[in-house]
């Protein structure tokens, strides 16, 4: 009787040792600050994160306290913390290929891909290649001992200006705020002054006279406060999206079950769907909010936009010669015919979307659903 009490005993504490082992208690590093729409889209996912998987997973989600945005990738890369949104534009030397790719979001200001949803084609086209049809990225990732689930991309960079612009004339000369490469890039080619500066230290250039214009995503436009200071707005020009990966540290990925895993990717689609959408409302509440501020918002300039898209036209080579030279990338070129490809379908899979739901489906019917994840991150 006691050997029999005894075995089974023995396993049940396997068995419990083998729920512990697929049981999860994960952190998310938020860069984004507390009460921010973000912030409420990463509480969703922790949600949906736990309601995937049973209760095996669980999050915890630290806005702006665990680690800032410029901490987030050797954060994780040591397991300070297990997930995060991860800016890699902050980290060109580890992430060569992945911020050569982010560079093509120019490609959605050429007029057949152009519009108000166009990021939700390029969170869609440049996560199904990175996920697909780049070892390169996945090897940059592991070398960072982290996992990339999916991505999301803000509204385009739009012209927020303390000055009226009539043409490409009135773009000479200006000091004109750039958030990066591509948008220095820009500003050079127009004869104007690229200055680099942080998003929040831009509301307080815009109003002492520092730069002339900023440019911005058009949800920035309320929550920087630009919509304070600015009195145009012009849509259409520079374009290009910043692209914000979510990584996972590959310990923490590789030490959950393969359907924990599934769970996570389940969620994940959701979360780059809702931060993608997030933006898109943000920037439709600025933009009617702007005549009750006196702002004029509409359209740049025809022959702005003329520019910008010839301009686009040139830098999607030039982006590939850039990496080249920098690093050694031999792909740019075929990338970018990759991706330009991807968005015609994209385009097309997202022209109807009106909710972050509605989206989220369909990142998971066409990508996330479609990853082996007993092989994915190892």
């Amino acid at each position: 009787m006691k050997t029999t009490i005894k075995t089974l005993l023995a396993g049940a504490s396997v068995l419990a040792g083998a729920g512990a082992a697929n049981a999860a208690n994960l952190s998310f590093a938020g860069g984004w600050p507390p009460n921010s729409a973000p912030t409420a889209k990463i509480e969703d996912y922790a949600k949906a994160v736990e309601e995937y998987s049973d209760g095996d997973v669980t999050v915890k989600v630290f806005p702006l306290s665990l680690l800032s945005f410029s901490e987030i990738n050797a954060g994780l890369r040591d397991g300070i913390a297990d997930v995060a949104g991860n800016l890699l534009a902050y980290f060109p030397g580890e992430y060569p290929t992945l911020n050569m790719l982010a560079e093509f979001s120019e490609l959605v200001e050429l007029e057949e891909f152009a519009g108000e949803l166009s990021s939700l084609a390029f969170t869609g086209a440049i996560m199904e290649y990175v996920m697909n049809d780049c070892p390169a990225c996945m090897d940059e990732m592991s070398a960072q001992n982290q996992v990339y689930l999916g991505a999301s991309s803000t509204t385009s960079y739009v012209l927020q200006c303390a000055v009226p612009l009539t043409g490409t004339d009135d773009l000479e000369g200006k000091r004109i705020r750039a958030a990066g490469a591509y948008w220095s890039r820009w500003a050079e080619s127009v004869d104007a002054t690229p200055v680099s500066m942080s998003v929040n230290e831009t509301l307080e250039g815009l109003s002492q006279g520092v730069v002339d214009c900023t440019m911005s995503n058009t949800a920035d436009f309320v929550n920087f406060g630009f919509i304070d200071v600015v009195d145009y707005v012009y849509v259409g020009a520079p374009g290009a999206q910043f692209n914000v990966p979510f990584t996972m540290n590959k310990d923490s990925w590789n030490g959950l079950s393969d359907d924990s895993k599934a769970a996570m990717m389940r969620a994940h689609a959701e979360l780059a769907a809702d931060i993608a959408w997030v933006y898109i409302e943000e920037g439709r509440a600025g933009r009617e909010r702007a005549p009750d501020m006196d702002i004029e918002y509409g359209p740049a300039p025809d022959d702005i936009v003329a520019m910008n898209r010839q301009f686009i036209e040139n830098d999607k080579d030039a982006i590939a010669e850039i990496y080249n030279e920098r690093f050694g990338i031999e792909t740019g070129a075929e990338a970018a015919t990759a991706l330009t490809e991807s968005l015609s379908r994209w385009t097309e899979l997202t022209k109807d979307v009106d909710s972050g739901e509605e989206l989220a489906e369909i990142y998971w019917d066409e990508i996330f659903s479609k990853i082996d994840v007993a092989s994915y991150g190892k």
